[in-house]
């Protein structure tokens, strides 16, 4: 059973790392990021959250868990940053996309406007 906690801990803290990686690579333009990915990190939070919910217990049990879960809760810190400089990202690029729809707008009808004249 020890294992088994401790290792459900480590287990979700790397999966929770491999996404750390995978939102910042996307940010520097060096992959993907979509919205099953923001789902899937949801899995590694549940699979501990029962754990969390009897840490104190459990800690007095199992000595190697206080590490994992100060790990875990360093790589929960670092995936809800990532996330939130991805969604400053995304919402740029929103604002940016509005920007140049405004501006086709613009040049439609300029371009409107320069067929009546002719």
């Amino acid at each position: 059973m020890a294992d088994s906690v401790v290792e459900r801990v480590r287990a979700a803290s790397a999966k929770l790392r491999s996404f750390v990686a995978q939102t910042q690579n996307a940010l520097a333009g060096r992959g993907s990021f979509n919205a099953s990915d923001v789902r899937a990190i949801a899995e590694p939070v549940g699979s501990v959250q029962p754990i969390i919910e009897e840490a104190e217990s459990l800690c007095v049990l199992y000595p190697d868990l206080p590490g994992e879960l100060e790990t875990y809760k360093g790589n929960l810190e670092e995936i809800q940053i990532a996330l939130e400089q991805m969604r400053m990202m995304l919402v740029a690029r929103r604002a940016h996309i509005e920007a140049a729809r405004g501006h086709l707008a613009t040049l439609g009808m300029w371009n409107n406007a320069l067929r009546l004249t002719r």
